[in-house]
């Protein structure tokens, strides 16, 4: 995300504070974009890909379609 990463680089600057002690947020994008460089782009596993560990697939799935509807549901509602 790296309107975010900019974001928090932005505000080191403006507080003048790491994001996290003894680690900036510039470092982590410098790393980042190294690694990008060597590797290319991140990709993120598909949805459900961890959750799918833990109950299976097939209640994955079925989850994942309930949640669907629920927000078909209320993006017609608003």
């Amino acid at each position: 995300m790296p309107e975010l990463a900019a974001a928090y680089v932005h505000m080191e600057v403006t507080v003048e504070a790491d994001f996290k002690q003894g680690l900036s947020m510039r470092a982590i994008v410098r790393r980042a974009e190294v690694l990008e460089a060597e590797e290319g782009p991140a990709a993120r596993p598909p949805m459900g890909t961890a959750m799918s560990g833990y109950v299976g697939k097939s209640s994955t799935a079925l989850y994942r379609g309930r949640l669907a509807l629920l927000r078909e549901r209320f993006a017609l509602a608003s």
